[in-house]
């Protein structure tokens, strides 16, 4: 699996968002990602788990090196909301632990995505999932995404509307979504209840939006990470991902170089 869990705090760590592992040493995830207004910068990354509560004895915990905001990311505006995070010492790829690719095309083959995360799965939940969970949602065309930011469009988060580095997806009968931290606050994850919580507690942002690839086998590739919402899980609101395609030259020149 790729998906790796960010922790933030030294002494006490609080687990409050996703990424993904795209090689030894790299985690892509989101820009508001790499800092808590409550915990401060992210610290920890752990891989290789699918519990929370029981890792399993190939879970791996690394401590974060380097935090990589993309340049043109700045609040208030919700663009380019993509980061990178370097670990302190490379992770012991195996069977259980394996970077992910990156999809390259603007065009994303199929009508629907892959979301997975520890975030909220019920209303009365203090915390989020203990196991990692995966919901399947379906990318929504921009006049039907345009609706559900109609308010937002023009205003200070989405002054340029949705640009071509966003996707949106989620399902517009409502019941499944992610859960993103929004401006120091994160929406509940894979449910139909619209309502916000402190951001100490946990969300799926920074998690991959994917693909299961044919060639390699069981191998998958990322189109989006999961970035922002409105209403989570309510019927006729899609979630915000960035498009990793957008992002490719930028990636590789911090990874890669």
């Amino acid at each position: 699996m790729n998906e790796a869990l960010i922790g933030f705090g030294n002494s006490t760590i609080s687990w409050q968002c996703g990424g993904s592992l795209i090689s030894e040493s790299f985690v892509l995830t989101a820009a508001h990602c790499l800092e808590s207004p409550n915990t401060g910068p992210a610290t920890k990354v752990r891989a290789g788990l699918t519990n929370q509560k029981n890792p399993e004895d190939g879970m791996q915990e690394r401590n974060i090196a380097e935090r990589i905001k993309h340049p043109k990311y700045q609040l208030p505006a919700r663009y380019h909301d993509v980061g990178l995070i370097k670990v302190n010492d490379p992770f012991d790829l195996n069977a259980e632990i394996r970077p992910a690719c990156l999809h390259t095309e603007n065009d994303i083959p199929g009508t629907k995505g892959i979301a997975t995360g520890f975030g909220k799965q019920a209303f009365e939940r203090e915390n989020g999932s203990d196991d990692l969970m995966k919901v399947q949602l379906t990318y929504v065309p921009e006049n039907d995404c345009r609706k559900t930011f109609k308010v937002d469009i023009g205003g200070r988060q989405l002054p340029d509307g949705l640009i071509p580095s966003l996707i949106c997806a989620g399902e517009l009968g409502g019941g499944k979504d992610t859960c993103q931290v929004i401006g120091g606050f994160e929406m509940k994850s894979f449910s139909a209840f619209p309502y916000r919580l402190p951001i100490s507690l946990q969300g799926d942002s920074g998690g991959p939006l994917q693909r299961v690839l044919n060639n390699p086998y069981c191998m998958y590739s990322i189109v989006g990470v999961t970035s922002f919402g409105k209403f989570c899980g309510f019927k006729n609101s899609p979630a915000i991902y960035s498009r990793v395609a957008s992002y490719i030259d930028w990636i590789e020149s911090n990874v890669w170089p």
